[in-house]
């Protein structure tokens, strides 16, 4: 998209045209020639502004070719900063949003500078556009989906974008990465190193940011198991009254990792009645409910879930393993066969479907199952250690489960939190490999404080 009308002598970005002699005065329309005049220009490094024109359409001409010199006009830059992903009203921006990838990168240059930024050095427009992103994706939190979650991503990378100073942008953008990993959206192991990445820049930037250290806490639960000092954090933010999206459900998994699912469910309850619309909270409801052996409940939970077009990695796990539990194994196998056919990336949902072939007696299938999920050809971080763990314990090889259940702990997988409660574990809780596990890797003491509860009835 091209903002403004460059005139006739330009309006097709291959156009041959001549080049002026001078740049037209300051505060007119101003000529800017090379990437590295019209990035001094915005304030950024040339490698974002030739991001920005090749993803969002920064308007930028050429001479000649392709490959000629490249030039822009200072007052069609200004007009497409300041309008480029205007949003109406509270509409969720769930489709044409700007696309992301799903690690954003960090430039090199901030880094190196430790993002001691001055303020004079941003335009103000662009620090007004970045604070307006920053507290829409605050908005669209409320309604959370793992779809959503990327393009929550993208607002927050372009609000780093515009504004490399704003701290509430890093520590946002760190907590939907955190996001993408406990889901399944994103790799656990890539998703927690880019969190790691962000969150350093927010707490560069400002060390006692709320946002911050909520991210912080998050990724001691699911990276670093600093358990007590996690807690402390999501307690004291509930106490401060903030809002308790992200402190609630970090201390529902913390229940969960206590081998308590049953107060994580309350927990997870409370907070699905405050963000009815959040189906990533529902998500996480129906995960704990199957921890706590509630079933059918959870499949309820999956059906709310998918009743408002929404689905995901984690859900379709949940549904499988629940699925397992409920009557006959091989009643049950055509629909858990369907939603792997729908989904064959969701290596839970395939690992569960594994699980299920093997207790039916259908070891051929488990086992090719198993080759596909441990196929030495796919990257060592698209895989998820509990799924193959699953199919290796309906086969009943105990010690190779246990392997990859101990890969799943250090990967950071959602699905170890609940090692102490996961209702397909039980035939592991006397098996001697798996108490040696238990025994090395750590998880919190139960806490029975009415504290994590978080507000009043």
């Amino acid at each position: 998209m091209i903002l403004g009308d460059p005139g006739p002598l330009h309006s097709n970005p291959e156009v041959v045209v001549v080049k002026p002699t001078r740049p037209e005065r300051p505060g007119l329309q101003q000529r800017l020639d090379s990437w590295k005049g019209i990035a001094q220009y915005l304030g950024r490094s040339a490698r974002t502004v030739q991001r920005w024109h090749s993803e969002y359409g920064l308007p930028i001409y050429r001479l000649g070719t392709s490959k000629g010199s490249v030039f822009a006009y200072s007052n069609e830059l200004d007009e497409w900063m300041m309008n480029r992903g205007r949003i109406a009203g509270d509409l969720f921006p769930e489709f044409g949003a700007p696309a992301v990838s799903r690690v954003p990168d960090f430039p090199d240059e901030l880094i190196a500078r430790k993002l001691t930024l001055e303020s004079s050095l941003i335009p103000e427009i662009a620090r007004t556009r970045s604070a307006d992103l920053v507290a829409l994706c605050h908005k669209m939190w409320e309604r959370l989906s793992h779809k959503s979650l990327n393009v929550i991503a993208g607002y927050f990378r372009e609000a780093i974008d515009l504004n490399p100073g704003n701290a509430e942008a890093f520590a946002g953008l760190s907590s939907c990465l955190i996001a993408e990993g406990v889901l399944g959206v994103v790799r656990a192991p890539m998703a927690y190193a880019a969190a790691e990445a962000a969150l350093r820049g927010a707490l560069e930037i400002d060390p006692e940011l709320p946002d911050g250290r909520l991210a912080e806490a998050w990724l001691k639960i699911v990276s670093k198991r600093e358990w007590k000092s996690a807690r402390r954090c999501f307690e004291d933010a509930l106490k401060m009254q903030l809002p308790p999206t992200r402190a609630m459900v970090g201390l529902a998994m913390m229940c969960i990792a206590e081998g308590q699912p049953q107060r994580a469910s309350e927990l997870l309850d409370k907070f699905t009645q405050m963000y009815p619309l959040s189906t990533a909270g529902k998500a996480l409801y129906s995960l704990s409910e199957y921890m706590a052996g509630e079933y059918s409940h959870a499949l309820e939970l999956v059906d709310q879930v998918r009743a408002s077009i929404r689905s995901g990695p984690l859900v379709d796990a949940v549904e499988a393993l629940a699925l397992v539990h409920l009557g006959e194994m091989k009643a049950q196998l055509p629909r858990m066969e369907h939603l792997a056919a729908e989904s064959p990336h969701h290596d839970a949902l395939v690992g569960a479907v594994g699980y299920a072939y093997a207790l039916s007696g259908e070891v051929k299938r488990a086992r090719e199952i198993l080759d596909i999920l441990t196929d030495t050809r796919r990257s060592k971080s698209s895989r998820e250690p509990y799924a193959v763990a699953l199919v290796y314990l309906g086969l009943k090889e105990h010690q190779n489960a246990v392997e990859w259940l101990d890969k799943s702990y250090k990967d950071g997988s959602v699905w170890s939190l609940g090692f102490r409660s996961d209702p397909v574990l039980a035939p592991l809780r006397n098996d001697p490999y798996f108490l040696q596990l238990m025994g090395r890797i750590s998880y919190p003491d139960p806490d029975d404080s009415d504290s994590r509860l978080g507000m009043a009835d």
